[in-house]
């Protein structure tokens, strides 16, 4: 088969969650957030939550909203290995294998890959941008049997 992301290597470069939410952040909103409920510009960080307050529609929000990482209780750096080794697979990978890899039970990893088959659909542009840099974002491979 082909190589697969380290989890560990994903972890070295992502050791926190705020490290995940800054890249994520990074790729969505070019560092200048955006209220996903009204388009505003007009935003407000909340310190220490990663998370932001819109003076336009009175929300808060992070930059998870509307996307595939919106309510998941899966780390990020999970979430980034599952999208490396999904598409590496060409997109045919069993839920029970992605389990084995990621240290998940089945059901979450089937739900996994339910949402990014449908990320592609649903979150379009913040997904391709995600796929591109994927590239930089997992230096190291294994081989899995």
């Amino acid at each position: 088969m082909r190589d697969l992301p380290r989890i560990s290597e994903i972890y070295k470069s992502f050791p926190a969650k705020e490290d995940c939410i800054r890249y994520i952040e990074k790729i969505r909103w070019s560092n200048k957030p955006v209220c996903p409920h009204c388009g505003s510009h007009r935003i407000t960080p909340m310190k220490k939550e990663f998370r932001y307050h819109c003076n336009a529609c009175n929300v808060s929000f992070s930059v998870t909203v509307k996307t595939l990482f919106h309510n998941t209780r899966v780390p990020l750096q999970k979430w980034f290995a599952a999208i490396e080794i999904f598409f590496q697979h060409e997109k045919i990978i069993s839920a029970r294998r992605l389990a084995e890899i990621l240290g998940v039970n089945k059901d979450t990893a089937w739900a996994m890959i339910s949402r990014i088959k449908r990320s592609g659909e649903e979150y379009g542009d913040l997904f391709s941008r995600l796929i591109e840099s994927g590239e930089n974002l997992i230096k190291g491979k294994v081989e899995i049997k």
